[in-house]
């Protein structure tokens, strides 16, 4: 409880500093106008940083927390938010906001601040000064829809304090919490539909704040490189993420990589259908996430923690494959006609899309030495784990190649993977038990298998074919969330719950141009009311028909039934325009008339 004050004043102040500093951006003109390469669509206030910092600055002089430790805190944090407020207003290049930065984090490097990975100090002033002016630029990019940067350093803020209580003992901890009862109060304003923008008087002095206290608390981890960056790198991943994600795409399609545009990751997750909101709240549960593994990082063994972290970097790489890939599909889909004067584009984005199974291959390559390290920790763990490194030195070499070789001949790399069936899954299973077996068979003859554990392959088997099949499921699945999560006009409902119904669903789920909704299927069948197909309820008979357009404003009626008799169909086309429904009959593929009968009320 001691703790609270340093959250709720500034909280309270922000609160109450936002709408007065709006109303006189307002009148003065302060305004951001909508702009090609900026997302919003209307007229939004500026400087809404100046709450955010002056919440902040009051607060830790009014609680007594200013010290001299915050020092270079303070004083480069202060020149960065008037750069930001004059960039504001006078659009400065990148170059000299990259300028200003750096000199921002000579500041703080002359107080004493620096990153605790090594004590040369050649190396840790150019990796503090690359640190710092990274994650401001990655806060100042990721201010690019409503509620965003604002949010994520939210979440940052709370991770780092808490962090600097269980891990590290961060002397500035506290200005973590300060900063983020600041941002949380500006935050109502600027969430979806926002009414007030930071500006980079606000991202730039929010992501300068972040770097310097996640740089602060390295110092006390100096003996672990590992955990030194770890723990700030997970509490700031989206940022990061966001940042790479972006310089990756616009250095395929040869654009300026610090100019202003619609190809973030927020972008590309609305382009494929989710509201603003929704968006927004989902980066958010991606930051918490990752923030919990870097809390969590303490009290679990490294090399766990090692192994979340690569399966969340595994994750978020998989992510920016497949937001790439599918809005890259819907551009090219959307502007056809416009394909001969694109040619450069596409070919770029063709080569990228090739090279996904090189990322393949290495993705492999790493999960088959995860899955060994892994079967020998979890068999032997860590004192008696170390008398077996020779076996693990002798050994990995030739599972690498015996597996490597075994996925590549059995053809593991020719799937699509957004296609991934059960068969799919059935041969993933087989050739990586095959890679297994044929393992076990080769130590068998070459080192009788002698003083090898048993139960490590069988181990390793398990965790590997987890890995492997679940990466290659991953694509799927993102494309089944993002097809639910996507808001969709017409509600409709699917006349038949049997394989045809099914087929239909899985058809709307994976094309997203359909624009159907489906609210969940009918059928005659009694026994199969209540039940789910394909995630869709049946719910209930023809009878229900009526109640359930009224419901749930149904606009049309798929009808799936090949074998429906003539009077049937004929009785569903009444019941359809006595409620005003459009209709259309699916027939089977093997059906020799015509495939779709469709009629309008």
């Amino acid at each position: 409880m001691g703790y609270l004050p340093y959250f709720l004043v500034p909280f309270t102040l922000s609160l109450i500093f936002t709408p007065l500093i709006r109303l006189i951006a307002v009148k003065n003109n302060l305004i951001s106008y909508p702009r090609p390469d900026r997302w919003h669509k209307r007229p939004t206030a500026l400087f809404g940083g100046i709450s955010i910092y002056l919440a902040t600055v009051l607060s830790v002089f009014y609680l007594g927390a200013f010290n001299k430790n915050a020092l270079g805190l303070f004083l480069g944090a202060t020149f960065l938010f008037f750069v930001g407020l004059a960039d504001d207003k006078f659009h400065f290049m990148p170059y000299v906001k990259l300028f200003t930065q750096i000199i921002a984090g000579c500041i703080v490097i002359f107080f004493g601040t620096t990153l605790g990975i090594t004590s040369n100090i050649l190396l840790t002033i150019p990796l503090t000064l690359l640190w710092i002016t990274g994650i401001t630029n990655s806060l100042n990019l990721l201010d690019n829809i409503d509620g965003l940067a604002a949010g994520i350093g939210v979440i940052a803020s709370v991770m780092l304090f808490f962090s600097s209580i269980i891990i590290s003992n961060n002397q500035l901890g506290i200005y973590a919490l300060i900063l983020s009862g600041a941002t949380l109060g500006f935050l109502p304003y600027n969430f979806n539909p926002a009414r007030i923008f930071m500006g980079d008087s606000g991202s730039m002095f929010l992501g300068f704040s972040l770097a310097v206290i996640s740089v602060s608390g390295t110092t006390r981890h100096i003996s672990n490189l590992l955990i030194t960056m770890l723990i700030p790198v997970l509490i700031l991943s989206v940022p990061i993420f966001d940042t790479i994600f972006v310089m990756i795409i616009r250095k395929i399609q040869r654009k300026n990589i610090f100019q202003g545009g619609k190809d973030h990751t927020s972008h590309h997750l609305v382009t494929l259908g989710l509201s603003q909101r929704k968006t927004v709240l989902l980066l958010y549960v991606l930051s918490i996430t990752f923030g919990l593994i870097a809390i969590l990082s303490s009290k679990l063994n490294l090399f766990i923690v090692l192994a979340i972290s690569f399966l969340g970097v595994v994750i978020l790489l998989f992510f920016g494959f497949f937001l790439f890939e599918v809005s890259s599909h819907n551009k090219q889909a959307h502007h056809n006609s416009r394909l001969k004067n694109a040619n450069n584009n596409i070919t770029l984005n063709s080569i990228f899309l090739h090279k996904r199974r090189i990322i393949e291959v290495l993705l492999d390559f790493t999960m088959i030495c995860i899955a060994y390290y892994s079967a020998y920790f979890l068999r032997f763990e860590d004192k008696i784990l170390s008398s077996n490194l020779f076996l693990i030195k002798q050994s990995l070499v030739w599972i690498i190649l015996i597996k490597m070789s075994v996925f590549f001949i059995f053809g593991l790399y020719r799937g699509v993977w957004k296609y991934i069936s059960i068969s799919d899954l059935l041969t993933i299973f087989k050739v990586v038990s095959f890679s297994s077996v044929a393992s076990i068979i080769f130590f068998t003859f070459v080192f009788r298998f002698q003083d090898y554990s048993r139960a490590v392959f069988f181990i390793d088997w398990l965790i590997l074919l987890f890995l492997v099949a679940g990466t290659r499921i991953l694509f799927r699945v993102l494309g089944e969330f993002f097809s639910r999560a996507r808001e969709k006009e017409n509600n409709i409902l699917i006349f038949g719950a049997g394989d045809t119904g099914e087929m239909v669903i899985r058809e709307i789920k994976r094309n997203s141009s359909l624009n159907y909704n489906p609210i969940g299927f009918i059928d005659d069948d009694i026994s199969k009311i209540g039940n789910r197909i394909q995630g869709i309820t049946v719910l209930g008979s023809r009878k229900n028909i009526k109640k359930i357009v009224i419901t749930y404003n149904v606009k049309e009626v798929l009808i799936t039934i090949p074998s429906l008799s003539i009077e049937d169909f004929a009785e569903i086309v009444k019941i359809c325009k006595e409620c005003g429904l459009s209709y259309r009959k699916v027939k089977g593929i093997l059906d020799k008339d015509e495939v779709i009968e469709f009629g309008k009320n």
